[in-house]
């Protein structure tokens, strides 16, 4: 009885453990296309759930058009965050290296559902998106 006993543990501790992280789903990955504005852009939005119920994303651009090709004065890109009622909000800035045409941003939310949307605009002030629009991304986790 002992080795039967001692023969199951193994087994139905590996299904415990597995059982375990299933439950928490690990990160979740998007693979982003650029709009009509920039179309060859590509990006990979990284969402990860982490404590008080937030979710971690983290993106990062490759092949960016430099925001001022994308239209006059522009000189950064913003993320933002388009709840599903349309409030949006400044997630983060984008931080944009010209010479590898590369950028990367970190931001939180409690949302489970929303839009991220990545501009090009005038200034890191900007209050709303502006229309120069790079990235969209519907999440619903």
């Amino acid at each position: 009885m002992r080795r039967i006993a001692s023969s199951l543990s193994i087994p139905l501790a590996f299904l415990a453990l597995v059982t375990a992280f299933a439950g928490c789903g690990g990160p979740r990955s998007y693979s982003m296309a650029g709009t009509q504005r920039d179309p060859g852009v590509e990006a990979r939005l990284q969402i990860e759930r982490i404590e008080g119920g937030n979710n971690l994303l983290t993106l990062t651009v490759r092949f960016l058009t430099p925001p001022d090709r994308l239209g006059d004065g522009n000189t950064v890109f913003m993320v933002w965050i388009r709840q599903q009622n349309g409030v949006t909000s400044l997630a983060s800035q984008l931080g944009y290296t010209p010479d590898s045409r590369e950028g990367r941003a970190t931001a939180t939310t409690p949302h489970q559902r929303f839009t991220l949307l990545v501009t090009a605009e005038r200034d890191a002030t900007a209050g709303a998106p502006s229309d120069f629009v790079i990235l969209q991304q519907d999440v619903e986790l």
